[in-house]
């Protein structure tokens, strides 16, 4: 496909999403003339710098906004066919997103008009969902509400994790945004279909180390075991334990209910089981501020857990 491709695309992005489609996309020699990174003070700036410098690519950046004249300019000196997004913090201007002749495509993770936000991997499995995907979708002047291009459905285990889910969407994303641009290439018609209009399911972020990721134990262990595994590995869910912060890795359920109350230690007998409304969840693996991550039964020699303590 070396020749191939002759289309001016410029892609938008961050971390790891973007990572993932740049190297799948320089590889199938896609012409992208201008690649647009974080904004500087993000702290992914710089991994994406890299990375889009080692690619060869033409990377630009922008000081304030991007609608920062100097880069304006830069963007409009490439003349670019089309603009992909692939993740991306900010709400672009439509001044922006008009430069490109044909406008921009977003890349996200959801069924859209499901999960619009910025983290739908935790939040479809925090909610039970069985199924998730990507959405390529024309972009306005709204996060995650333009005419649905295409999308492609995948299957969510109960064994899946905030990580493996990401993986899974990112990868799907950057071979979906391939076939799209090649029918783009060859002029092939493009169908937009209007997303419908009502109140649906969002996905805000989640900020590691708030309120948000502290475990309900007054839920049922079968919630518990998806919130947990939903943060795991980036955010991570949360307890207290003796006035100190407990951050839960890895756990599994156990249907049997106790008498105890909910947030009780009640077996620390190679991992620690903790009561909830309804099971038990045994949390394996954990980290306890910045002087112990490891093995749950490791923790419980070196802390003394008792049973009938609580968890908060």
């Amino acid at each position: 496909m070396q020749n191939f491709f002759k289309k001016k695309i410029l892609l938008v992005g961050m971390p790891d999403m973007a990572l993932i489609c740049m190297a799948k996309l320089v590889a199938q020699h896609v012409n992208i003339v201008g690649c647009v990174p974080p904004p500087k003070n993000d702290n992914t700036y710089k991994l994406f710098f890299d990375f889009a410098n080692q690619l060869g690519l033409n990377v630009i950046s922008y000081d304030n906004s991007v609608l920062d004249e100097d880069f304006v300019n830069k963007i409009k000196a490439l003349e670019p066919d089309l603009g992909i997004v692939c993740s991306y913090c900010k709400l672009l201007p439509m001044e922006f997103l008009n430069i490109p002749k044909d406008g921009f495509i977003n890349t996200h993770p959801s069924l859209l008009p499901k999960y619009r936000g910025g983290n739908p991997y935790s939040h479809v499995i925090i909610n039970g969902e069985k199924e998730t995907g990507v959405t390529l979708h024309f972009m306005d002047e709204h996060f995650d509400t333009g005419d649905i291009v295409t999308q492609q459905r995948v299957e969510i285990f109960n064994t899946d994790t905030m990580g493996t889910v990401f993986n899974r969407l990112n990868f799907l994303a950057a071979d979906m945004l391939l076939r799209f641009l090649i029918k783009y290439e060859k002029g092939e018609e493009i169908t937009r279909t209007p997303q419908p209009q009502g109140d649906f399911v969002k996905a805000p972020s989640i900020k590691s180390g708030s309120e948000d990721v502290l475990i309900n134990w007054n839920k049922p262990a079968t919630e518990i075991d998806r919130f947990i595994r939903a943060l795991n590995p980036f955010i991570n869910a949360g307890t207290r334990y003796r006035q100190n912060y407990l951050k839960v890795h890895t756990a599994y359920i156990e249907k049997r209910d106790s008498n105890f109350y909910p947030g009780t230690i009640v077996s620390t007998d190679g991992d620690l089981g903790v009561a909830t409304k309804k099971g038990i969840i045994h949390i394996t693996v954990l980290q306890a501020g910045s002087y112990f991550i490891g093995e749950a039964s490791e923790f419980i020699k070196l802390s003394n857990c008792k049973i009938g303590e609580i968890l908060e």
